[in-house]
């Protein structure tokens, strides 16, 4: 029995400055275009309904709201498109958080 090793890029990268090495979590270990339990349209209305809600409130509240929202684990017991709308809008929140000043 033979066991077939899986395709990961390579941990160095090379460039003209040095070369930086990766984290292994630092790439995803599985192809999120084989992603079956993800529902495009769900994820598209989670994502959607945040950004609306995050444009309706003020700046520091919107943080607030994206950065305990964030903190908080989502419901392990949510439908797969509930998960695919909790995933968009939880990556909406993630989006602000990141690139908000």
């Amino acid at each position: 029995m033979s066991t077939i090793e899986p395709e990961f890029p390579p941990l160095d990268i090379v460039t003209p400055y040095g070369t930086a090495t990766r984290l292994p979590t630092s790439f995803p270990l599985i192809d999120p275009e084989l992603d079956s339990a993800l529902d495009p349209d769900h994820f598209q209305q989670g994502f959607d309904d945040a950004i609306t809600r995050l444009e309706s409130l003020p700046a520091p509240w919107a943080r607030q709201l994206a950065s305990t929202t964030m903190a908080a684990e989502p419901d392990p017991d949510l439908t797969e498109d509930d998960r695919s709308y909790t995933r968009g809008y939880r990556a909406a929140l993630y989006g602000y958080l990141r690139h908000s000043t």
